[in-house]
């Protein structure tokens, strides 16, 4: 039953009312904005994908000259129309009254993303300097971001950047073996996540794109959680500094979470915890070895089970949301 027909029963409301009511709520809009953003977005990667099976399946006909210039024009064009209609930069958020701004701004930094690693693919247009050929994308990615005010471009550009660290850090052992288990991969990983979490912090307290913290504790939370918990899966002499690094971080960003009304960092912040707090409490329990450490380990994860539960009963309340 309908509430309205429970009203009319009650004799709150009569049937007219009652129909009114209804056909108010049948014919009212329906909000498709982010069916549209979706498809959009959705739109772009597959013209973006599309473009590179087109090249891969007639590089011999149409020729390396031919698809950079037209590579390079259309993200021209892209790039023309951002700069041509975009508002003078704030250090607040900024909007757009045409929907397919954002798009179009995107697109173009897809579309010289590719432009530079076709470059570099073809005619090794950067030597062996991986860095440089990454670098540099990132950092007109960054500055697009700013001067666009767009989430998206900042997600390349933190991406570009981390990537570009990475491959800093050990060129040949990344590509080659593929070696993720370096404590150099691990602690160059921690530093751009801090250096991220740090300045994300430092624009908050400047009042500088403050819309642009949740992109940058994203991913800086997760870079520093992975690779703390793979320093202490890994390496054996410093365990318990690792273990504190994390107890650290899973503080400041439940606080984050709290101050932000955030449940994506509470949960994150609860998940990986517990992964570091699990992981920790077994290996204690297997160097004990006994009868008892079994009991506890039973004991564990059975409160471990009933505060997942409890957790998503008072999440709300965790974070002071009253409804």
């Amino acid at each position: 039953m309908r509430f309205s027909d429970q009203l009319v029963n009650d004799g709150i409301l009569d049937q007219d009312q009652a129909q009114r009511i209804q056909d108010a709520d049948r014919l009212k809009p329906m909000s498709v904005h982010w069916e549209l953003k979706t498809i959009l977005y959705l739109g772009i990667l597959l013209f973006i994908s599309g473009i590179g099976i087109l090249v891969y399946m007639n590089i011999d006909t149409i020729g390396h000259t031919a698809i950079i210039a037209a590579i390079s024009l259309a993200s021209a064009a892209c790039f023309y129309y951002g700069f041509k209609h975009r508002k003078p930069y704030t250090h607040s958020e900024v909007t757009y009254d045409s929907p397919l701004f954002d798009y179009v701004v995107l697109l173009g930094c897809l579309l010289f993303g590719v432009l530079i690693g076709y470059l570099q693919f073809q005619y090794t247009v950067f030597g062996m300097h991986y860095g440089i050929a990454t670098l540099f994308p990132a950092i007109l990615y960054l500055s697009m971001a700013y001067m666009f005010d767009h989430k998206g471009i900042l997600s390349l550009g933190i991406t570009g950047f981390a990537a570009w660290a990475g491959i800093s850090a050990t060129p040949m052992h990344l590509l080659e073996n593929n070696d993720f288990s370096s404590l150099g991969v691990i602690w160059t990983a921690i530093g751009v996540g801090a250096l991220l979490a740090g300045f994300s912090k430092y624009t908050e307290l400047k009042d500088v794109k403050r819309h642009f913290g949740f992109t940058y504790n994203n991913f800086a939370s997760n870079i520093l959680f992975v690779a703390l918990l793979a320093g202490l899966f890994s390496d054996g002499y410093m365990k318990f500094v690792y273990f504190i690094l994390i107890s650290g971080l899973v503080f400041y960003y439940i606080r984050y979470a709290i101050a932000e009304k955030s449940f994506l960092f509470l949960l994150l912040s609860i998940i990986y915890g517990y992964i570091a707090l699990t992981y920790v409490f077994f290996s204690l329990l297997i160097d004990i070895g006994n009868e008892i450490s079994f009991m506890l380990g039973l004991f564990y994860i059975i409160a471990s089970c009933a505060a997942i539960v409890l957790f998503f009963i008072y999440y709300k309340r965790i974070l002071g949301i009253k409804k």
